[in-house]
Parts: structure tokens; C-alpha cells; sequence
């Protein structure tokens, strides 16, 4: 019988040594967006754990309406992180499910928010992660077929929507700018241009259009609609930037 115990002792033992990767006993931990912004509590953090997170892509570059970046999503939180591809819609689209090793990169504070790329090899509190890195730290594992951004008004926006999509229902365009265009032209050039939405309820929010956007010459709406986008926030102020010109 004592035998039997002792054989029974040192399987259990044996078992719980190994993985089915052969011996390898992975220490990976899943953590979420909200948890690796949180260790950012000074102006940058170079993350040396082996933190992994899933998230949903909400919004890349395809339209021009971010520069060199991609926002993800899950849950808890959003956050915007640097790659150096012009078009990053054309590696990581909308809507796709990537899993994130955060292992190496960089959080930084940019603007009064928190990003995520990798370490500085200059005055930038962060790099983009280059073209080479990217699949070590980012692959797609999926679709999400159910994504769908929180719903705000103006008032109810906090810094725990920063970099994250939410959804304004009625707004109009400013009574200042009713026919005008998304962006401005100076000197011929399109420019990098903020307007000024109003709700219902009279509360107003600025949004913020890039100059390389590829609608920046197309006429606001004169009539109300509702849009979504990513809340940013620099200059101790909310700010709204459209994705996905999702204009309704």
C-alpha cells in the first residue's frame, strides 16, 4: 500500500513538471490594456515582464486618419500604439483580433495619454515599432465579429475613454462652421484642422482631423448625425479624432 502511495506521489509530481510543449513551461501573462496603461505612472515604462494582452483593432491608418499607428481595444481599455508603416491598415485591419507581447516595448505618456511602442533612441518619449519587429510583438489570431464602441455623450466622457472608440448620437456641426469642410486649406496646402461638435443638450467637443486624411476636403454634415471615434486627450482638454469615417 505505501508503495502504491509513493508511486502514486512522484507521477503527480512528474506530471505537474511537464507542458505539452515538451518541457517548456511558459510564463506568459494575459493581462488587460487597462492593467499595462496603469504602469505608467510616471512619464514612460519599459516593460521587461512577459505580458501578453488580446485586444480588437478599432482604427489603423487606411483612411489617413492616423499617422504611423493603430488603436486597439478590449474590455477594460483602448490604447494607441506606434508602428513605423504608413499604411497600417494594410497589416492589421479593422476589426482584427491580435494578440500583443508586450515583452520589450515601451509605455510613455504622449499628449496626457498613454501610449504603447518601443524604447526611445531619441528625444521622443517613444519609437515606432519597426516593420521588422512588428510580427515578434503583434499577430493577428482572429475576427471580431461582435465589436461594437461604447456609447457616450459629451458629459459622460472620462479619462478611462481616452484612446478608446465611443459612439455620439445626435450632434450637429458648430453654427461658425456650418459649410465648411473637415480641414482647412493654407497656402494651398490641407492642414491638420479642429472643429467644434455640439449635442442636444447644448455641450460642445472639438474634433480633430489630420491634414492626410483622405475626406478632409469633404463638406461636413449641415443637418444632425451621429459618429464615432477615439477620445484623445492633449493641452488638459478631450478632443475627438473620427475612425473609420464612420459619419452616420
Amino acid at each position: 500500500m505505501m508503495l502504491r502511495l509513493l508511486l502514486l506521489s512522484i507521477s503527480l509530481l512528474l506530471l505537474g513538471c511537464t507542458t505539452p510543449q515538451g518541457g517548456y513551461q511558459s510564463t506568459t501573462s494575459e493581462v488587460s490594456i487597462a492593467y499595462l496603461k496603469s504602469l505608467c505612472s510616471g512619464s514612460h515604462y519599459r516593460i521587461t515582464s512577459d505580458y501578453v494582452l488580446t485586444a480588437t483593432v478599432v482604427a489603423n491608418g487606411w483612411l489617413g486618419e492616423l499617422h504611423k499607428s493603430v488603436v486597439v481595444e478590449d474590455k477594460t481599455a483602448g490604447i494607441e500604439i506606434a508602428i513605423d508603416i504608413a499604411d497600417t491598415g494594410g497589416v492589421l485591419p479593422v476589426y482584427a483580433r491580435v494578440e500583443i507581447v508586450c515583452n520589450g516595448l515601451m509605455l510613455a505618456r504622449v499628449g496626457g495619454k498613454v501610449e504603447l511602442g518601443a524604447p526611445s533612441t531619441d528625444l521622443f518619449p517613444i519609437d515606432n515599432i519597426s516593420a521588422e519587429r512588428l510580427g515578434h510583438h503583434i499577430r493577428i489570431v482572429g475576427d471580431d465579429d461582435n465589436y461594437e464602441p461604447v456609447t457616450r455623450s459629451f458629459e459622460e466622457i472620462s479619462v478611462a475613454d481616452i484612446s478608446r472608440a465611443v459612439y455620439i448620437k445626435d450632434v450637429v456641426v458648430s453654427d461658425e462652421e456650418q459649410g465648411l469642410a473637415w480641414c482647412d486649406v493654407v497656402d494651398d496646402e490641407v492642414v491638420t484642422t479642429e472643429r467644434t461638435l455640439v449635442d442636444e443638450q447644448g455641450d460642445t467637443f472639438a474634433v480633430q482631423t489630420l491634414s492626410t486624411c483622405r475626406y478632409a476636403l469633404e463638406e461636413m454634415p449641415t443637418e444632425k448625425f451621429s459618429v464615432v471615434g477615439i477620445v484623445d486627450y492633449a493641452d488638459d482638454r478631450y478632443f475627438l479624432r473620427i475612425i473609420n469615417h464612420m459619419i452616420i
